[in-house]
């Protein structure tokens, strides 16, 4: 799904850590919500946040795709191997 690149952004959510901001912008780039890492200073310079920033247009959307529980270890095994966890054969 190509999403335009302009108009308005918004923040979403900050991190600490550059790693967990990065992988929920590509979480959310997966859905098609258009997003980006904004680093920030705090402190003067000495600690740093990391924050996503959605397309203002689809925020809706990124709210509703961070509230979903993220997938077990057995869902992501059945989406792996099309067997059930626990089957010695499918």
């Amino acid at each position: 799904m190509e999403v335009a690149r302009y108009g308005s952004y918004e923040e979403f959510r900050a991190f600490t850590d550059r790693a967990s901001a990065q992988a929920m912008c590509s979480w959310f780039e997966f859905e098609g919500v258009p997003s980006r890492v904004e680093p920030r200073a705090l402190a003067g310079g000495i600690d740093w946040e990391f924050v996503v920033i959605v397309s203002s247009r689809l925020a809706h959307r990124a709210r509703r795709i961070a509230a979903q529980a993220p997938p077990t270890d057995a869902e992501l095994e059945f989406l792996a191997t099309g067997r059930f966890p626990g089957n010695a054969k499918g």
